[in-house]
């Protein structure tokens, strides 16, 4: 019972202090006493000083820190968007050169720009692949193709 008189007598001095949670003291030193504890030293002020310096670099730091990778990473979307564009650009060459490379596009610049058009049946000459291959071949279809 006594501790719960102790914890009883303890609360009521916290509620009594407030914020600054004193407990009573056994013996009333003067008021004097007081203002000594509670007088910020030079030593203390010093303390906070460089505290409150080192917390200012520390957030200028940070603050640094932040812009450079804001930084970094405006130039790294940068880099993206050009590789996109490169890309697109790549895109648009290949379908360009699949169009290019049509057989239908070829057929008609062959016919209207060079003039070509398709053999007549006495043009053709017919190659029969059982037949032994001559070394004048060249000459053989030279005189197929240009029949008098």
């Amino acid at each position: 019972m006594i501790a719960a008189e102790k914890w009883y007598e303890h609360q009521a001095n916290y509620q009594k202090y407030g914020f600054q949670m004193k407990p009573v003291r056994a013996t009333k030193k003067p008021v004097e006493d007081d203002r000594e504890l509670r007088r910020v030293q030079a030593k203390d002020k010093a303390r906070l000083l460089l505290l409150t310096i080192f917390a200012g670099l520390l957030g200028i730091c940070l603050i640094i820190s932040a812009a450079y990778c804001a930084q970094i990473q405006c130039d790294i979307n940068g880099m993206l968007a050009d590789g996109d564009a490169v890309r697109g650009e790549i895109e648009n060459l290949n379908v360009a050169i699949k169009s290019a490379t049509n057989i239908t596009i070829i057929e008609e610049k062959a016919t209207n720009q060079l003039g070509m058009i398709y053999p007549s049946s006495n043009q053709i000459a017919y190659l029969d692949a059982t037949e032994s291959q001559d070394e004048n071949f060249a000459l053989k279809l030279k005189q197929i193709a240009y029949k008098q």
